[in-house]
């Protein structure tokens, strides 16, 4: 790549705010909720250009995910996957929508996929079937309360 065409950032401070989704920037539409965003999270990053420069980033599209182990759950991933992914996501999200947010319209679960991946702690050759969950960052204050319920 162009030198020219290059930004580069020393990073001062990150942080996120939530923000209606901007059509054509954001993602404005879930199938996993069937329906509109109402929130997405917007990425800042603070920071200065090497030319001395103060600036503040915007980042659209980002949201965090974590991998929930399906491999001892599903036998067949190729008819049974979408369905242990599907079964994961919704209890997921119901658990958050009772638990965290008392009842409350806001959505927790963007979207849920069957991936195959290595372990991230320690060694271990071959891959294995994760399901994928794309979440809205506002419900990490209380995910480990839902989650030891869920999943253990």
């Amino acid at each position: 790549m162009d030198d020219s065409k290059k930004f580069s950032v020393r990073i001062v401070s990150i942080d996120y705010y939530m923000s209606p989704p901007i059509p054509g920037l954001d993602f404005t539409y879930s199938s996993f909720q069937g329906g509109n965003v109402n929130e997405v999270p917007v990425i800042r990053v603070y920071g200065s250009t090497p030319a001395g420069q103060k600036t503040c980033l915007h980042i659209h599209r980002a949201l965090p995910y974590l991998y929930v182990p399906c491999s001892d759950i599903v036998n067949d991933p190729e008819n049974e996957g979408d369905a242990c992914v599907r079964l994961i996501s919704h209890a997921l999200e119901k658990a958050l929508k009772l638990k965290v947010t008392s009842g409350s319209k806001r959505q927790h679960v963007h979207s849920c996929s069957l991936v195959r991946a290595r372990r991230f702690y320690g060694y271990d050759s071959s891959e294995q079937l994760y399901a994928k969950l794309y979440l809205y960052p506002y419900i990490y204050e209380k995910f480990t309360i839902v989650a030891t319920s869920i999943f253990l």
